[in-house]
């Protein structure tokens, strides 16, 4: 995680002290070519934690703390009782609820959708942890209790690669790609017309999607 903070400090997405309200307002304001999203095909997920583990590598986040985590719930009644596997993170949600409550304005979205937050402005209050109503975000004790998440691995992003949970997906139920510029698998999953988002009725405009089980109904978790 440390190698990750430092990456977006000297990309110029954080910057340090008075500055950092101009520049994240800048940030805000500036159209981008990107509006990074991800589609997760619950039909070939299996549950088999590699997303989990890639993440986990990456991010370096601390014991017990994931930036995506796999829920499973049980389908069906026997014999045809199975068990259905929900992988969840943090949204980038178009209104996140997270930047509202952070007092510090720490918290902000980036042009390209993707929610960050400044740890030189975080005043480690956990106000935003409280906010997110997917329960995405935690508070590091490593770091003075900072808050942090996914960020759709930004850093790999930067440099033309894919976040890791999608590299490393043996089931390829990971599609990620661009919203304003759909190509190739994620636009025909986008074409999709039953994806659909967790807590959807909350109206926070998720960019994580999901397509439902075919075997299930009851919608994603």
């Amino acid at each position: 995680m440390e190698n990750r903070r430092k990456f977006i400090k000297k990309s110029g997405l954080l910057v340090i002290g008075a500055v950092a309200v101009a520049h994240s307002e800048s940030l805000l304001a500036k159209e981008s070519p990107e509006k990074w999203a991800m589609i997760i095909d619950l039909n070939r997920c299996t549950g088999c934690q590699s997303c989990v583990v890639a993440c986990k590598n990456q991010s370096k986040s601390g014991q017990g703390q994931f930036n995506t985590k796999i829920l499973s719930v049980e389908s069906g009644d026997y014999p045809s009782a199975r068990l259905v596997y929900t992988p969840v993170q943090c949204n980038q949600c178009d209104t996140p609820p997270c930047v509202e409550a952070c007092p510090a304005g720490a918290t902000f979205k980036l042009a390209n959708g993707i929610v960050v937050t400044d740890w030189n402005k975080c005043q480690s209050k956990g106000d935003c942890v409280s906010a997110c109503p997917y329960g995405a975000r935690f508070q590091d004790p490593r770091h003075q209790n900072k808050a942090d998440k996914c960020d759709f691995c930004l850093d790999r992003l930067q440099i033309g690669l894919e976040p890791a949970c999608v590299e490393l997906c043996p089931s390829k139920a990971r599609i990620f790609g661009n919203m304003n510029n759909p190509q190739g698998e994620f636009a025909t999953y986008l074409n999709k017309t039953k994806l659909t988002e967790r807590k959807a009725d909350l109206q926070t405009g998720p960019q994580v999607h999901y397509l439902p089980s075919r075997h299930d109904q009851e919608g994603i978790i």
